[in-house]
């Protein structure tokens, strides 16, 4: 799952102790990135929520674990800057905004992409996270 380390990126940011023991925090950003975004369309559309190590689907016609979530590619993003992999968060957070742009949804944006070339609720409040990757950068 994509966002599978949102609490321990909550614990970082308010400094409380650590969720995850030692490196297990890098080596799952690092299992995220490749399998959820690399992976997943050759890092295409983003990071998806949920696909097999190998990038392929668990189950073929499973909707939310085969979109990327916007708001969540940002926070991933974020937290990925936070702990030194900044160039992989600009890569990922690349393709997220062309997908956004080139398909015209700059004003809209979505809460969802598919590799199908669709997309659903627009105009969702969890793309602020965007703003998340900003503080990324401050603190960084």
């Amino acid at each position: 799952m994509a966002d599978q380390l949102c609490g321990q990126y909550y614990s970082q940011l308010l400094n409380l102790p650590d969720v995850n023991p030692g490196d297990r925090t890098a080596t799952t950003l690092q299992t995220i990135y490749s399998a959820c975004f690399e992976k997943f369309h050759d890092g295409k559309f983003g990071a998806a929520n949920g696909v097999n190590p190998d990038g392929s689907p668990e189950k073929e016609n499973d909707t939310h674990p085969l979109e990327v979530w916007t708001g969540i590619n940002f926070g991933i993003a974020a937290f990925m800057i936070r702990n030194g992999m900044k160039e992989e968060a600009f890569k990922m957070t690349e393709a997220v905004i062309a997908q956004i742009y080139d398909n015209g949804l700059q004003f809209r944006t979505p809460e969802a992409i598919t590799a199908n070339d669709t997309f659903r609720a627009c105009h969702y409040l969890r793309a602020m996270g965007i703003w998340a990757i900003y503080d990324a950068l401050l603190a960084s």
